[in-house]
């Protein structure tokens, strides 16, 4: 018997992975995934910091990827057997999240502070946005404050945590349930897969609200960056205008694929709970085995993997859309970032498919399935790519100020018999100068022209 927490544990929860009612692994695969997202998105939200720290729109938007990155882990506690010890930090824990959910919801509706939307030009007031990145997470601290005391408290609020324990052989009534709110129940165990561990919550009203209400405001922000974009877009004389319309346009993109992804699954959830009734995952202790709750965990663990898609996403979307004129080559390290986590998604999926097909088939030998499209992926990996990079190309598009397109074409001119000779360089050289441009930025400049001549080329 493998010994809960090591490696011989790991590979023989995630080998139980049978799509029906052993989802541990599933538990396992998404904790160990969110926390490499929160990782991503921490780091993002840094670097928007360190780009211009005094900046309002800076700061916003970090903490805007701070609190996504932290919603992401919302089941970090699945990644180990913990015992009983973890039930009271995954009380507090719960408080954070949904903390966190609505200081999202509030900084969705705040964006137009930033980029102004009709009817809500009083939100671009210094006095307002300047000192939204400390007051929003106040208002947001003093809300659920307000809301869990006057529901009674913690538990009364957002009911409680369970572990549950199921010992080898299980059955009805086998499991043994502790609670953080100190009562012990009974629960029913699948004898086929026992010995397990696991833990879970009991889901309220408020909490459903919570977490569902921000994907409902994400559209509501969608709305807001499409007007922005339109706004701003009008007056192409001006520079800075077009330059946070394209600011807009990205955030925009950003929303839209969190909507999607997120908005898919929430609608999914709420199917499943309208045709087979409402489901709460601690009802897990009274597991019935038929084929809803199959479809339970199918809509669970699609809006789980969906928080994490939407996360990594926007997060590429809104560094792009804060850092690319701040930080040089950002939009095309932010594209191969991109590229390479669109592949992995995809060949994940593909293999979990598959190895559910060939499971069903043949039985037993899943990892036959996931090896048959793995090898083709592999082999393909270059045209594949090929693809999902223009797909990038035209989400985080290259963007220059007049001055570098002015210099573009300068050195476009020199390169029409691809090569720039000594008078054409310090022609070049004389063109930077007076238009302000630094030599990386040169260097950037004409690496991205050079590129571009390889690709039509090649086409």
């Amino acid at each position: 018997m493998a010994e809960s927490g090591s490696f011989a544990w790991y590979l023989r929860t995630l080998r139980d992975i049978d799509f029906e009612y052993a989802w541990g692994g599933m538990g396992i695969i998404h904790a160990f995934l969110s926390i490499i997202t929160l990782i991503f998105l921490f780091t993002l939200a840094s670097m928007i910091f360190r780009a211009r720290p005094e900046s309002p729109e800076n700061r916003f938007m970090s903490l805007m990827l701070y609190v996504e990155g932290l919603k992401t882990i919302v089941t970090w506690y699945a990644i180990y057997p913990f015992g009983t010890e973890i039930l009271p930090i995954m009380q507090y824990w719960r408080v954070v999240f949904y903390t966190m959910c609505l200081l999202s919801i509030l900084m969705y509706l705040s964006l137009s502070s930033f980029y102004p939307v009709k009817y809500l030009k009083f939100m671009t007031k210094d006095s307002i946005k300047n000192n939204l990145y400390w007051a929003l997470p106040l208002i947001s601290i003093g809300l659920m404050t307000i809301l869990i005391t006057s529901s009674g408290g913690v538990y009364e609020a957002l009911n409680g945590s369970l572990h549950i324990e199921c010992p080898e052989g299980g059955g009805e009534d086998s499991g043994i349930v502790t609670t953080s709110y100190g009562e012990d129940l009974k629960g029913n165990c699948i004898k086929e897969h026992t010995p397990y561990t696991f833990l879970t919550i009991e889901q309220s009203d408020l909490g459903r609200l919570l977490l569902m209400s921000p994907v409902l405001t994400a559209f509501i922000a969608l709305a807001f960056m499409r007007n922005a974009q339109k706004s701003l877009s009008v007056d192409e004389e001006d520079e800075i205008s077009v330059q946070r319309s394209t600011e807009a346009r990205a955030i925009f993109i950003g929303f839209g694929g969190k909507t999607f992804f997120q908005g898919l699954a929430l609608f999914f959830m709420i199917y499943i709970s309208a045709v087979y009734g409402q489901f709460n995952s601690a009802d897990l202790i009274e597991l019935e085995l038929n084929d809803s709750m199959k479809y339970y965990f199918f809509a669970l663990y699609g809006f789980l993997f969906s928080t994490l898609f939407a996360g990594l996403f926007e997060g590429t979307m809104f560094t792009y859309a804060i850092l690319k004129n701040d930080v040089l080559g950002i939009d095309e390290k932010l594209r191969k970032t991109f590229s390479t986590a669109i592949f992995a998604t995809i060949g994940a999926i593909a293999f979990l498919i598959a190895s559910e097909v060939v499971e069903n088939l043949v039985g037993g030998s899943g990892w036959i399935g996931g090896v048959l499209i793995g090898a083709p992926l592999i082999v393909l990996r270059k045209p594949i790519f090929s693809v999902i990079n223009g797909f990038s190309s035209r989400l985080m598009p290259e963007s220059f100020t007049t001055a570098e397109r002015t210099y573009l074409e300068a050195y476009e001119l020199a390169m029409h018999d691809l090569i720039v000779t000594k008078e054409e360089r310090k022609f070049l050289q004389l063109q930077a100068k007076t238009l302000g441009l630094d030599e990386n930025r040169i260097a950037h400049l004409e690496s991205w022209y050079d590129e571009t001549l390889v690709s039509d080329e090649e086409e």
